[in-house]
């Protein structure tokens, strides 16, 4: 149960990262792969995301636009 609960929180706060932190990265930064690089320092420390795994966070940006 309580891995369920981690899991589901854990999707929750990637999904806001994705309504609002990436936005503004988007917005803030000089170009894509800039804002890909601030949002990859948020991704690789944050457990949200680190529960992924690095292969599977290195993809997520890839594909970000």
């Amino acid at each position: 149960m309580f891995r369920w609960l981690k899991s589901a929180w854990y999707a929750r706060l990637r999904r806001i990262d994705m309504k609002i932190l990436w936005p503004e990265c988007a917005n803030q930064a000089s170009d894509l792969d800039h804002a890909k690089a601030a949002f990859a320092v948020h991704a690789f420390n944050d457990p949200a995301w680190q529960i992924l795994g690095e292969d599977r966070i290195k993809e997520f940006i890839d594909s970000l636009e």
